[in-house]
């Protein structure tokens, strides 16, 4: 069953600890689910996000904002989507982060049940982002209720940092100038790794999105099979440079390399579940053992078996 709510009912928020901290709580009956946001300063926003659904909830939500702003989400745990009304959807996916600009927006956020889902959220208004010489990150955003897809990829170690200290700081009852310190090191970090496009990105039209989007999916739902190229291009009716091409501005990066992705996050899941080594590069599509090793070392720096954990297994 999907439960369906709109955010706008949500009840006041409760402060936290030293009051930087607004807590705002979904319905019991949904699960144990809370938003926790704080105002670090005029125009720059922190939320942490915890949710674990009974039931999968698809939320309406109305962002009216008064300017243009820029949102980065940190997934570090579980994952989600947001569907806008312009029929653009915005992934957030354990070990990626996701860009977008934004002025006012609506649209739909679709949560699965029975996972745990943690994610962070920095909210940059343009002053801010004009104080740091970062304004053009907001170039094509129009007051139109739509946002624009800047980037989407995995996270690298830095940033994993930066959001782990996030969420220490938020545990801690810490003050507002260490979580400001923390705030804007993810955002320089998150935004050196972020290229300008050249002049060709936005101009992706409609129809050629949606079927990069679908070939992304079922990349993600198909990745143990012996997925190719060409065999994508024709599942999705594109061609080669099209599809290449869409995967870079869409999400900036390649689609072996989101291949690579999707499969070595499933694989460190399986192991830590206690599945064997073996086992699990099957799951995932590899045919040789040693094949899926050493990519798995090459990914992770670390080996298989260090992730297996024995003491789960059946």
């Amino acid at each position: 069953m999907t439960y369906r709510f709109n955010a706008a009912e949500l009840a006041a928020p409760s402060r936290l600890g030293q009051g930087l901290w607004l807590r705002s709580r979904l319905p019991d009956k949904l699960g144990d689910c809370t938003t926790d946001v704080c105002h670090l300063d005029d125009g720059l926003v922190l939320a942490y996000t915890q949710y674990r659904l009974r039931h999968d909830l698809l939320e309406r939500s109305n962002m009216e904002r008064e300017g243009r702003s820029l949102t980065i989400t940190i997934a570090l745990e579980g994952e989600s989507s947001t569907m806008g009304v312009d029929g653009q959807r915005f992934d957030f996916i354990a070990g990626n982060s996701t860009m977008a600009a934004f002025s006012s927006v609506r649209g739909e956020r679709r949560f699965p049940a029975g996972r745990a889902i943690r994610q962070l959220r920095l909210i940059v208004s343009e002053p801010v982002l004009q104080r740091y010489r970062m304004e053009h990150l907001l170039d094509g955003v129009r007051n139109d209720h739509t946002a624009r897809h800047l980037h989407f990829g995995r996270h690298g170690g830095a940033t994993q940092r930066f959001a782990q200290a996030l969420v220490h700081l938020h545990g801690s009852d810490a003050g507002v100038l260490d979580l400001q310190i923390a705030t804007l090191s993810l955002l320089a970090e998150q935004t050196r790794t972020f290229r300008l496009p050249d002049s060709t990105v936005g101009k992706l039209r409609e129809d050629d999105q949606k079927r990069i989007l679908h070939a992304r999916d079922i990349m993600m739902r198909e990745f143990a099979r012996p997925l190719t190229i060409a065999w994508l291009c024709a599942t999705v009716g594109t061609n080669e440079f099209k599809l290449k091409q869409g995967f870079r501005e869409l999400f900036g990066t390649s689609p072996h390399r989101m291949l690579t992705d999707i499969r070595m996050q499933k694989a460190w899941e399986l192991l830590e579940t206690g599945l064997h080594v073996s086992t699990v590069a099957y799951q995932i599509g590899y045919q040789h053992l040693s094949s899926f090793s050493a990519a798995f070392e090459r990914y992770y720096g670390r080996t298989p078996k260090s992730v297996a954990n024995p003491c789960k297994r059946p």
